[in-house]
């Protein structure tokens, strides 16, 4: 097996499935969490926190990573992957080698060979399983301390969600996934609820809607798990905007700690530290703020408010959904106000109409494009779809030819997608 075929075998049970499968269907009706849980629950055991939420979760969880390394060999669980799918498979920011990865697969292949050979054809093994097992066997192999796993778009029928973990997290949850996961906040609050299950010793959330907090603090008190939460039990004070990222101050109970840095954009980014220092202060021994500064002072998390250029002033984000827009419109007022050339390459069952809606105030111009990766979907309607909302749009078959029209354009450009977007942009010579 060569890592191609590594890649492909996390992919195959899934795919041979969806053929058969309702797009439309529920997760309730597609998704089989119970296929990778013994695996999962048997390569369990290290200290673990779970990361869920609607945006943000994987700053998050790279927050918490980059701080618990500190004091503890720290595992890191991600997806997507920007240029290499090992980058999702983490001990103290190094990724796995092809080597250990081939390896891994190999190790956990026969268990989900002997699942999937049992299987009806329009049931698939989830890749969130198979990586999740995966992920957990290399820690486990390296002897790591302590992991942090982000989870997919739930957490209810989300393979993540089996790995016994003692900490929780609930980053923002907005109105997404609404195929998947329910047609209102606290349905979809209701299904990522489910990171809680009786056996975390805490679980701590983001900022939320009141009606979103009502079906976290039910589920926390029916299990009897203490919730900290934004705003009651800690929070970013006094955040302000540099040149080299954000600065602000964190109070955790009757602690403060001044002037953290991230080199990361965007106010949420403050209250995304906040909430990783609060998990990591409850799990530290020693929680030596000066090192923790230094570390997250060199954090890297790219596609996030990142500025890619400055001739043309060029920012690249990994966003999917209207609610994120307004974060973004804030970051923007603050680097460079104006208007921007908008790249979309949002998949149709992402929010591409509601990120198109809200920053129609700030384009001057919307380009739609398609990202490579077959996973996606783009029926190519999305035009006519925002036509009929009253906006105009250039569609483009690729990356590359959007970028060209964006510059051709002038001025300002702002790219809005996918983590896949974004490496593909990454791949332009940006």
């Amino acid at each position: 097996m060569d890592k191609k075929q590594a890649e492909d075998y996390i992919y195959q049970s899934y795919v041979r499935a969806a053929g058969y499968q309702d797009y439309y269907a529920r997760d309730a009706e597609r998704r089989r969490p119970e296929l990778s849980r013994e695996l999962i629950r048997e390569l369990s055991g290290t200290p673990c926190a779970v990361v869920t939420g609607s945006k943000g979760k994987g700053s998050v969880s790279n927050m918490i990573s980059c701080i618990l390394q500190s004091e503890k060999r720290t595992g890191l669980l991600t997806s997507p992957h920007l240029t290499d799918f090992c980058e999702r498979f983490r001990i103290n920011g190094v990724k796995i080698s092809d080597g250990d990865f081939i390896r891994h697969v190999e190790g956990i292949r026969p268990y989900f060979d002997r699942g999937d050979a049992s299987l009806p054809e329009n049931i698939g093994i989830s890749p969130m399983g198979i990586q999740t097992a995966l992920g957990l066997r290399y820690f486990k192999e390296e002897k790591t301390d302590f992991n942090v796993l982000e989870g997919g778009k739930g957490a209810r029928y989300d393979d993540v969600n089996n790995a016994e973990h003692s900490y929780g997290v609930i980053n923002s949850i907005f109105l997404e996934h609404t195929r998947e996961l329910g047609n209102t906040l606290e349905e979809i609050a209701g299904d990522k609820s489910h990171v809680i299950n009786g056996r975390q010793k805490c679980v701590y959330t983001a900022r939320q809607k009141t009606g979103v907090m009502e079906v976290i603090r039910k589920r926390a008190e029916k299990y009897r798990v203490p919730l900290k939460i934004y705003g009651e039990d800690f929070r970013a004070v006094d955040v302000r905007y540099t040149e080299r990222g954000m600065l602000f101050d964190v109070v955790i109970g009757k602690e403060e700690y001044r002037d953290i840095m991230v080199p990361l954009l965007g106010a949420y980014q403050a209250e995304n530290c906040a909430l990783a220092m609060a998990l990591c202060r409850d799990v530290l021994e020693n929680f030596d703020i000066d090192e923790i500064k230094t570390r997250l002072a060199g954090l890297n998390w790219p596609g996030r408010m990142e500025v890619i250029s400055r001739e043309p002033f060029t920012v690249l984000d990994a966003c999917i959904n209207r609610a994120s827009c307004e974060n973004i419109k804030e970051s923007l007022n603050h680097l460079r106000p104006g208007k921007y050339t908008v790249i979309l390459g949002i998949p149709d069952d992402k929010d591409f109409l509601g990120v198109a809606q809200a920053m129609e105030d700030h384009a001057s111009e919307i380009i739609l494009t398609k990202v490579s990766n077959p996973h996606y979907v783009f029926n190519g309607k999305q035009k006519k779809e925002l036509e009929k909302k009253g906006q105009k749009a250039v569609s483009t078959e690729s990356v590359g030819e959007a970028l060209k029209k964006a510059k051709e354009a002038g001025g300002p450009i702002l790219i809005l997608g996918t983590t896949a977007l974004v490496a593909e942009v990454k791949k332009c010579n940006y």
